[in-house]
Formats: structure tokens, C-alpha cells, sequence
């Protein structure tokens, strides 16, 4: 018997991990900050950037983001930033990207789509992680979500 239950939990585990779907994608945005500095150490910037990405779908397009980035004296910072983002079919999504981390140069953040037309209203609620750095106000961007098979069929139909 228990040999069994061993059997049909991995039978289990298998199915699962089989029927589990990635949205994953590449962006690259040129970003310039307009910062003020405080005399206690802190920092308000405006964060605003424009580029490319594309994902495991075939699917590309181009983002304009805007946002607030706040940096503490110890250089942490708080970022919430909307980004914008049209796909090679012009149906648009919305996001809010989350980070606080230790720097701004580099980190781990979470970005949920807000709205959406086309295939991306079916993405709607849905929370990704992602890791960002930059080099010389450029950012490099790696984006996975965990999707539904109904999510996952909408983008694989998105041509």
C-alpha cells in the first residue's frame, strides 16, 4: 500500500509541475532620474524610462514607465512605478512595479498588471517577480510569472 501512495503522489507532483505555465520576459529601458536631495540624506526622484522587451510568447513591444523612487541615508530605497507597455498587435498593458531593496542599482521587486486590452486583460491581477540591474541608465530587466492554462493559451494565440 504504501508503495502505492508513493506512486500516485508523484503521478500527482508530475501532472502539476506538467500543467505549469511561465510568462517570461526580457525589457531594457533607458531611465533618467530627476532627484532632489535633501540636507538630512534622503532622496525623491522622479524615475522615468522608455524601451523594449520581449517574452517566451514571441511576443515584443516597447514601455514608457513613470514613477517615485525614495532613497534613505543609508541609500535604501522604496520604488512604485507605472510602466505602459504595447505589444507587436498595439493591445496595451498596465503595470505597477514594487521594489525596496538595498541599492538602486540592482534588486528584486514584484509587478502586478493592473489593466489591460487585447490578451493582456486576461493577465489582470496577476503578481510577477522580477530582477533588475543597470549600467550607465540602462536597465536589464528578467521578469517570471507563474500563468494559468487559460492565460497560457490566450498568449500562445496572441499573433
Amino acid at each position: 500500500m504504501s508503495k502505492l501512495v508513493k506512486i500516485l503522489a508523484l503521478i500527482i507532483i508530475f501532472t502539476k509541475t506538467a500543467n505549469s505555465y511561465e510568462l517570461i520576459s526580457n525589457s531594457h529601458l533607458k531611465v533618467t532620474l530627476k532627484t532632489y536631495a535633501l540636507p538630512d540624506g534622503n532622496k525623491f526622484s522622479i524615475y522615468e524610462g522608455e524601451g523594449t522587451w520581449t517574452d517566451n510568447y514571441g511576443n515584443y513591444g516597447t514601455n514608457t514607465c513613470r514613477g517615485v523612487v525614495k532613497t534613505d541615508d543609508l541609500n535604501k530605497i522604496d520604488l512604485e512605478i507605472m510602466c505602459e507597455g504595447s505589444d507587436k498587435n498595439d493591445f496595451k498593458n498596465w503595470s505597477m512595479t514594487k521594489r525596496v531593496s538595498d541599492n538602486f542599482e540592482q534588486g528584486v521587486g514584484v509587478n502586478e498588471y493592473i489593466e489591460g486590452t487585447g490578451v493582456w486583460k486576461r493577465l489582470k491581477g496577476l503578481k510577477c517577480t522580477y530582477a533588475t540591474s543597470y549600467k550607465n541608465n540602462i536597465s536589464f530587466t528578467l521578469e517570471k510569472c507563474k500563468i494559468s492554462e487559460e492565460q497560457h493559451k490566450f498568449l500562445s494565440s496572441n499573433e
